[in-house]
């Protein structure tokens, strides 16, 4: 009797390979992290703030635009960029914000073409509240304002992704030179598009 109940259900995974996983993955998409994920989704438009030294004043640079989907039930994929008919410099950035189920923790990344750094992974410790705090502990200061300020000097950088509603959210990057303190260095407000 065991044996054909055990090559009973080797036939049905045989012969219906896809349906187990199918079954997993769409109880994922159940989960309280991927729900809120989802929501996230979609066209947004975003301004970045731009203070880049401690003593500088704050610039504000309007007519980006990101466009947010999922991947899978845990991975929000995000693209940004200038909107059309705008008059800047082309760059994209790309993030993937991730909930890492297995370990129970907040996953981060992005690379942006703005900075030679190269792929960034951020590191998450611990939740504030709504907020996601992730950390990137190095990366080289891409220079910015017309004489390339502190370009190549190494920057630590504490991410913080605040939810201000589900049509607003906020990234405020606090940035620190390795001999100095940290400041509120970006700031990207979302906007959800109508």
């Amino acid at each position: 009797m065991k044996t054909i109940s055990i090559g009973g259900l080797l036939m049905f995974t045989t012969m219906f390979p896809g349906a187990a996983q199918t079954q997993a993955d769409n109880a994922f998409y159940s989960h309280k992290q991927s729900q809120w994920l989802t929501k996230k989704a979609g066209h947004w438009n975003v301004t970045m703030t731009l203070q880049p030294a401690k003593d500088a004043k704050p610039i504000s640079i309007k007519g980006l635009e990101a466009e947010r989907l999922m991947i899978g039930a845990f991975d929000l994929h995000e693209t940004m960029q200038p909107a059309k008919g705008t008059a800047m410099p082309l760059f994209k950035r790309i993030s993937d914000l991730d909930y890492n189920f297995n370990n129970a923790r907040w996953d981060y990344m992005s690379i942006d073409t703005r900075i030679t750094a190269g792929i960034m992974f951020f590191t998450n410790y611990a939740n504030e509240g709504d907020s996601i705090v992730s950390y990137l502990l190095d990366f080289p200061h891409p220079g910015l304002g017309p004489q390339q300020t502190d370009r190549g000097k190494n920057v630590r950088c504490r991410n913080v992704i605040i939810t201000i509603d589900e049509d607003h959210d906020t990234v405020k990057q606090y940035w620190k030179l390795t001999d100095g303190e940290e400041w509120l260095a970006v700031q990207y407000d979302y906007t959800r598009a109508k």
